[in-house]
C-alpha cells in the first residue's frame, strides 16, 4: 500500500473546507495511508523581494526537512506540468507497483516555493493555470488524488 504525505504552509481555516478535506482523507483510507503536515507561514512584514525570498526559504526547509532521500517528491507550482487527472492516477501507479511506496505532495506558501525545494522535486506540478488559495489548492489535491485512486481501480467516480 502506497503513502501519502502532504506537506504544507498554514493552516485549514474554514470548517467547511477541513470537513471535504477529512472526507477525501476517509475515502482514500481505502486505498493508501495519507498524512498531512501543516507548518506556519512564515511573516513577511513588507513586499520587498529579499523579505518574500527570506519567507520561502524559511518555509522551503520547513516543508523540504526529514524527506527520505527514497520519497517520491512531488511539488505543486503554479509554473508546474499540468496534467490530467488520468495523468496523476499513472504516476501513482507507478509508484503503487514500482515505488518508491512513499509520496510527499508539497504546498508552498502564499509566496511560492525556495529554489532549493523545487530543486528537489522529482516532478513538480500545476493544478491549474489558475491561482487558488492554499486552502483550496490542498482540497483540490486531495479530491484529486482520491479520483486518482478511483480511476486506477476503475471504480465510478471519475465519470
Amino acid at each position: 500500500m502506497v503513502r501519502i504525505k502532504i506537506r504544507a504552509i498554514g493552516k485549514i481555516k474554514e470548517p467547511f473546507i477541513r470537513d471535504a478535506i477529512a472526507d477525501y482523507a476517509k475515502r482514500m483510507s481505502l486505498f493508501c495511508q495519507v498524512e498531512c503536515a501543516e507548518y506556519p507561514e512564515a511573516p513577511v512584514p513588507d513586499s520587498h523581494p529579499s523579505t518574500i525570498e527570506r519567507a520561502c526559504v524559511f518555509e522551503g526547509e520547513k516543508l523540504c526537512s526529514g524527506i527520505d532521500s527514497l520519497d517520491y517528491v512531488i511539488v505543486l507550482d503554479r509554473a508546474g506540468k499540468q496534467v490530467s487527472s488520468e495523468g496523476l492516477a499513472e504516476v501513482i501507479r507507478r509508484c503503487e507497483i514500482e515505488g518508491p511506496y512513499q509520496l510527499v505532495f508539497i504546498i508552498g506558501g502564499p509566496h511560492g516555493l525556495s529554489k532549493e525545494c523545487l530543486k528537489g522535486a522529482d516532478i513538480i506540478l500545476s493544478l491549474s493555470a489558475l491561482t487558488f488559495p492554499h486552502q483550496i489548492a490542498r482540497l483540490l489535491l486531495y479530491e484529486q488524488l482520491y479520483r486518482a485512486f478511483t480511476i486506477i481501480r476503475g471504480l465510478p467516480y471519475h465519470r
